[in-house]
């Protein structure tokens, strides 16, 4: 990475997000994960604009034609174009960040290819996005560190009735590798189990599926910086979610007010040091009970809290990323500026501006 920072010209760095980027196939777009992904992209691609050391490259969905994005270059993808224009801006790029559903092996095949292609990520590596994506194995990871976190199961559908039986309720089940709600189901009981069985078949290609013992609490997230196998937290957020069948995610507030927030960032911390190739910005799930936070699983990209931190960071987050990716350079400390509460398709509302750190 190194030759990225000897470089006298502007950078050209290849901000790709897959849903609204191309990478969707064909038929409608899944609009409310577009709106959401389409939101962290404008944020991220506003931020660089607002550094202004680096030029920036995107694409946009033909079917997203009507979009606006603050990147330098925006290409657009029509069907059955989508690799050949990723390949080709990747080529004329210094450095690639990508944003991409862990779904199906979505983002780490995309990582893949900037890999082997010899550019730099400012997101992770495609064996740490591998590992991230796979909830199960994530799990595993965190059991044998001492972690805690909930009991999980893997079953295929077929078993996940007896599995259940055995684990007890309340449960969620959830897709072995889904994006943020999508398919997560709460069942109080064995009545609601064929419903949350067929919420959970419609989210997911595969017949594994996770069941997980229920925890009760706050739902949050960490954002983190990740250099060198380092990470500093830099927000704990909160996370408006409505349990049910399914999950639905709304937004949420950074940051969040909680006793617990040094356990979290701690708990956040172990987790990402688990998985070598975590890089930049990192986000780690959790619940905040009375007692414990809880930990759920780790996003290798960018997260929707994004939108509310970048409103309340004291620094600039795309630059932060680069030093991080590039430089291996993190922030010494981090006071947030206020506190702000954020929708997921990109708006935001400031409560207040006391210095928070």
């Amino acid at each position: 990475m190194t030759g990225i920072t000897r470089m006298v010209s502007s950078p050209r760095v290849f901000v790709h997000e897959f849903i609204t980027g191309g990478g969707w196939p064909p038929g409608d777009l899944p609009f409310g994960l577009a709106d959401e992904a389409a939101a962290m992209l404008q944020a991220i691609l506003a931020d660089f604009r607002a550094w202004g050391a680096v030029r920036t490259l995107t694409t946009l969905d033909a079917r997203l034609a009507h979009r606006t994005l603050p990147a330098d270059e925006v290409v657009q993808v029509a069907p059955g174009q989508y690799q050949a224009v990723f390949s080709a801006l990747l080529a004329h790029s210094d450095a690639a960040l990508l944003i991409a559903p862990e779904t199906e092996g979505h983002l780490a095949r995309i990582s893949a290819w900037v890999e082997a292609a010899g550019k730099p990520l400012l997101s992770s590596s495609a064996a740490a996005v591998a590992i991230a994506g796979d909830k199960a194995a994530c799990y595993e990871c965190f059991r044998q560190a001492g972690l805690p976190t909930p009991l999980t199961r893997r079953a295929r559908f077929a078993e996940a009735p007896q599995v259940a039986r055995e684990m007890g309720y309340p449960l969620v089940i959830k897709p072995l590798d889904g994006v943020g709600c999508e398919g997560v189901c709460l069942v109080n009981g064995p009545a609601e189990l064929s419903e949350a069985l067929a919420v959970v078949r419609c989210a997911t290609p595969h017949e594994a599926i996770l069941l997980q013992s229920f925890i009760p609490g706050s739902h949050a997230s960490v954002s983190l910086l990740v250099a060198q196998g380092q990470a500093i937290p830099l927000s704990l957020n909160g996370q408006e979610i409505a349990v049910g069948c399914p999950f639905t995610y709304r937004g949420g507030v950074v940051p969040l007010a909680h006793p617990l927030r040094a356990r979290a960032f701690a708990v956040a911390q172990a987790a990402v040091g688990l998985l070598p190739g975590l890089r930049g910005y990192v986000g780690v799930d959790l619940v905040l009970t009375q007692e414990e936070a809880w930990l759920l699983e780790i996003n290798p990209r960018l997260t929707t809290s994004y939108i509310g931190l970048r409103q309340v960071a004291p620094f600039n987050l795309a630059q932060a990323i680069w030093d991080a990716a590039c430089r291996g350079v993190l922030p010494g400390s981090v006071a947030l500026r206020g506190r702000v509460r954020f929708s997921k398709d990109g708006g935001w509302t400031m409560e207040g501006r006391d210095r928070i750190g």
